[in-house]
């Protein structure tokens, strides 16, 4: 391999590299995430609603336990 094929070789690897990294941070951004978290969620939903709505139940019974603990609390 001659000098500018390496020096082409080495261009073309942090191109490729840029792109990726590119692509990861467009992924991992926080408008894309939740964009995928919505879709799990809804399709989730739909394939099994009553799971979802007893567990919104629990977590409801949960937060309001907690507060009639809390506000009844004598500390």
């Amino acid at each position: 391999m001659g000098k500018k094929q390496v020096q082409d070789y080495v261009q073309d690897t942090r191109n490729d590299l840029g792109a990726t990294l590119d692509e990861i941070e467009h992924r991992l951004s926080p408008a894309e995430l939740t964009k995928s978290g919505i879709a799990w969620v809804s399709s989730s939903y739909d394939r099994n609603p009553v799971a979802w709505l007893v567990g919104g139940a629990i977590a409801v019974v949960g937060v309001v336990a907690s507060v009639l603990w809390a506000l009844s609390d004598d500390d």
